[in-house]
C-alpha cells in the first residue's frame, strides 16, 4: 500500500502518479502494476450538457403531474375544500417563471409581464377561494400591477439607457419609496380611512436623502471617480 508523499492520499497499486495532486510516485518497495486495470478509467471525456429544451419538458411533466395528481385527490378522495387549486395555481406560476429557460428569444420585457400576470393570476385564486372584502381588487390587484411596472422602469433603464451602478441605485431606491407610498395609500382606501402618509414617511425621507446624496455624487465628476474608485464600481 502507498500513500502520496505531498497530499497523503491512498493510492492504487496502478497509480503512476497521485489523482488528487498529480505527484509522481515513486516507491521502490512496491513498483507500480502496469498489468492490472486501472480503478478508473485512464481516458478523459466530457460530459454532454443537458439541453435547455430538455429541462423544460422535465420541469413541464413534474408539474403537470404534480397539478393533476393533487386535482384528482381532491375531486375524488379529500372532497372537503378546493385546497387542490393552491396546487395548481402555484405550478403554473412555477412554470411561468422557467418560460426564460425554454424560450431563449423571448423577451425579458414580456417574460416580467408574464410573471407578474402569473402573481396577479394566483392572488386571484387565493381570492376566489377566500372573496374577503373585495382585498383583491382593491389592494392585491393594484400593488401587483404597480410591482411589475417598476421593475419592468428598471429593466428598460438598465438595458436600454446603460445607466451605471450609481443610477440604478438611485432608481431602484426611488422605486422603493413610491412603492412604499402606493402601499400606505391604498391600505388607507381599503380601510376606508383618510389618506395619509404615515410610516411610508419614514422610508421616504430615507430613499429622499440617499437619492440626493448619489445624484451629487452622479454629477460631481471628482465624487464619482473617488466612490468608483474607493467601491471598486
Amino acid at each position: 500500500m502507498s500513500y502520496c508523499v505531498n497530499c497523503g492520499v491512498e493510492l492504487h497499486a496502478t497509480c503512476m502518479a497521485c489523482p488528487l495532486c498529480g505527484t509522481r510516485v515513486l516507491n521502490p518497495g512496491q513498483p507500480v502494476d502496469r498489468e492490472s486495470p486501472t480503478p478508473f478509467p485512464a481516458r478523459k471525456g466530457d460530459v454532454t450538457p443537458v439541453q435547455k429544451g430538455d429541462l423544460m419538458i422535465l420541469i413541464s411533466i413534474i408539474l403537470a403531474v404534480t397539478a393533476g395528481v393533487c386535482g384528482l385527490l381532491n375531486l375524488l378522495i379529500f372532497r372537503g375544500s378546493s385546497w387542490s387549486l393552491y396546487v395548481i395555481g402555484g405550478c403554473l406560476l412555477v412554470w411561468v417563471f422557467c418560460l426564460p429557460i425554454f424560450l431563449n428569444r423571448l423577451s425579458p420585457y414580456v417574460s416580467l409581464f408574464l410573471d407578474g400576470a402569473g402573481i396577479a393570476m394566483y392572488f386571484g385564486i387565493i381570492a376566489w377561494l377566500h372573496p374577503g372584502s373585495g382585498w383583491y381588487p382593491r389592494l392585491a390587484f393594484p400593488l401587483t400591477v404597480l410591482a411589475t411596472g417598476l421593475i419592468l422602469l428598471f429593466a428598460v433603464c438598465v438595458r436600454q439607457v446603460h445607466a451605471s451602478i450609481l443610477s440604478r441605485a438611485a432608481l431602484v431606491l426611488g422605486e422603493i419609496a413610491v412603492f412604499t407610498v402606493a402601499v400606505g395609500f391604498l391600505i388607507d382606501l381599503f380601510c376606508q380611512t383618510a389618506l395619509s402618509i404615515t410610516w411610508s414617511a419614514i422610508v421616504l425621507t430615507c430613499c429622499v436623502i440617499i437619492d440626493a446624496a448619489l445624484i451629487t455624487i452622479i454629477r460631481r465628476a471628482r465624487l464619482r471617480e473617488e466612490v468608483r474608485r474607493r467601491m471598486h464600481i
